[in-house]
């Protein structure tokens, strides 16, 4: 058995907390380009748009499949290891004007959009055909960050006694591309306008 190795697309709802869509839009600009770490449950919630802080996921997300031009290369063991190791904790947000947990603090809008992000998988099989059928049978399937992180971002799958009819594992850093083709930021909560005090932030920056 190999392992190899493909850049693949994932994409999923990012929901920003800013006071207007011209500061939702700086933010989101200042951090593509970025590699955050998959393993951080700050990054994903599910919870009310309300009590979301400052900028997170939904905890689901949908395999694309393989980037334009990426190819499988056959990588060692250890090159596992480092992609779903090296990455450690690492959240800077934005400082508000009020406690986190304030009310005035809920009533800050939320801006969401579909984002892309890639990431690399890992196929152990026996060749490159093989490792294409794997990632096939893998497009389009949700996968939920946050509940089933132990399932993407472990070497379990990828072992012999694992016996799982999809071997394959992600890396833990996901490169944050930009806005998936055809979407827009738009406020998603609450309806009415925004009303309160500007953020306070030196950037607006939560990488």
């Amino acid at each position: 058995m190999n392992i190899y190795a493909i850049e693949i697309l994932l994409q999923g709802n990012l929901h920003i907390k800013a006071t207007s869509h011209e500061q939702a839009e700086r933010i989101l600009d200042n951090n593509c380009s970025n590699t955050l770490n998959g393993k951080d449950d700050e990054w994903f919630s599910d919870v009310p748009d309300r009590y979301r802080q400052r900028a997170s996921f939904s905890t689901k997300f949908t395999a694309i499949g393989p980037i334009d031009g990426a190819m499988f290369v056959e990588v060692p063991r250890r090159t596992v290891l480092a992609a779903q190791d090296r990455w450690q904790r690492n959240w800077h947000g934005l400082r508000h004007p009020y406690p986190q947990l304030s009310a005035a603090h809920e009533q800050v809008p939320v801006y969401s959009t579909s984002l892309d992000a890639t990431t690399t998988a890992f196929v152990r099989v026996k060749g490159v055909a093989a490792a294409e059928a794997v990632v096939a049978k893998f497009n389009q399937m949700t996968l939920d960050l946050l509940d089933d992180k132990s399932r993407w971002f472990s070497r379990r799958a990828l072992e012999d006694e694992a016996g799982s009819d999809l071997p394959i594992a992600l890396s833990s850093a996901l490169y944050l591309v930009g806005k998936s083709e055809g979407c827009q930021l738009c406020q998603t909560w609450p309806e009415r306008p925004y009303q309160g005090p500007e953020f306070v932030a030196r950037i607006d920056e939560f990488l």
